[in-house]
């Protein structure tokens, strides 16, 4: 009975600790990406960057990329388009703030520290800078 416990119990803190957004959230976001002149959608070639990788994609479109505490960085270039760079923040997921609420400060910090808990916006829609 007493071994049952010390089981539960180290069960419980271990749940707690781990952090609920690194039980349950995936640590690859797909992200749309739209470039507008006039209100009007420009392809370019664009690429994703963050501290775990980058990734290559034709706007507008969708790209995969790994969820990080570090800034994403988009940089796109285009036929009639000269190179530019735009930068998102991570930012705290659902599941995280869920975390919080159940799991404390320790769950939600962990979720913050490995990147699982943070998410870039899902809709990046970018004016063209040339455009302006």
């Amino acid at each position: 009975m007493r071994a049952t416990f010390k089981l539960l119990a180290c069960t419980a803190v271990a749940i707690l600790l781990s952090g609920c957004a690194s039980l349950i959230a995936d640590d690859v976001q797909e992200l749309r990406v739209k470039l507008t002149c006039r209100n009007k959608p420009v392809t370019v070639s664009c690429t994703a960057r963050n501290d775990t990788g980058s990734w290559r994609f034709i706007s507008p479109g969708a790209v995969q990329v790994r969820t990080d505490a570090s800034m994403l960085e988009i940089s796109c270039k285009g036929q009639y388009v000269p190179e530019f760079t735009v930068s998102l923040p991570p930012l705290p997921s659902w599941e995280m703030a869920g975390n919080l609420l159940a799991g404390g400060i320790f769950g939600a910090a962990l979720d913050a520290y490995n990147g699982t808990g943070l998410r870039y916006p899902e809709n990046v829609d970018i004016k063209n800078p040339a455009c302006e």
